[in-house]
């Protein structure tokens, strides 16, 4: 499997503190069958006010130095989350933000409160500019929890939608399982990924149970795209597998009794 979503790198954001922190995910991850994880620390926001492109790829070696110190064979690509912001294009541009790998994908994290028309406006802005726009957890949107059809027009565009593992599965609460069920079901979602933090926040890279899940509710073809042929296609700027979302037909007041 590949995780395109972690947050493996030690004293960056609110990843792992230390080195040994990040190894004990590494450890974890293989486990659970991940074989390579997107490093993707916070960008410039208020979870990461030490990020440099620089610092990251400085930890990023720093990490891969100890997996192979630690015979771990963890294959780790840097990224960033990205977090919604008007000049993302241009520090994109300016080296001071990275995609992912030397992929034109990027990863973007959106507030809860954002509304659609937001969204439409920073992914398109990414799109001009020339970048695939990958939405990281889309579960937490709180507009997209009343109406999850707001994805439709997105996704109709070429925008991709990345659910959370522990969503899936109800780690995270019964609203953000059953939202992450419907979005799965409609085929609104392209790529599940972990977003582990480390041990320290109880968020360890864990995604096996998330396909076992997808397994169940669609099927065993569905689960290996999501957290393997997709996330493959992203990190090298090859098409991805973006079937037409299904819009979800509101439910009638006596449905409920």
């Amino acid at each position: 499997m590949i995780d395109l979503h972690s947050h493996i790198l030690h004293d960056l954001d609110d990843g792992p503190p230390t080195l040994a922190g990040s190894l004990e995910m590494a450890r974890t991850a293989l486990a659970d069958g991940i074989t390579t994880m997107a490093a993707t620390p916070h960008g410039r926001s208020v979870f990461s006010r030490r990020y440099s492109v620089e610092l990251l790829q400085t930890r990023l070696a720093e990490l891969r130095a100890a997996l192979a110190a630690a015979d771990l064979p963890l294959e780790v690509v840097p990224g960033t989350e990205l977090f919604c912001a008007a000049d993302l294009p241009a520090q994109l541009k300016a080296g001071a933000l990275l995609p992912y790998g030397t992929s034109r994908t990027v990863l973007v994290e959106f507030p809860g409160d954002v509304q659609p028309a937001a969204i439409e406006q920073m992914a398109f802005a990414l799109q001009i500019a020339g970048y695939r726009v990958l939405i990281a957890h889309p579960e937490r949107i709180k507009v997209v929890q009343r109406d999850p059809n707001v994805l439709i027009p997105l996704i109709e565009r070429g925008v991709l939608m990345q659910l959370t593992a522990d969503a899936l599965t109800g780690e995270q609460g019964t609203n953000l399982r059953q939202i992450a069920e419907t979005l799965l079901s409609h085929q609104m979602i392209h790529v599940i990924a972990s977003d582990a933090h480390g041990a320290h926040l109880q968020r360890m890279p864990f995604m096996t149970p998330a396909r076992r899940r997808v397994a169940e509710i669609l099927d065993e073809a569905i689960a290996e795209t999501l957290v393997h042929t997709n996330p493959a296609a992203l990190l090298s700027d090859a098409p991805v597998d973006a079937p037409a979302p299904k819009r979800i037909t509101p439910r009638r007041w006596w449905q409920y009794k």
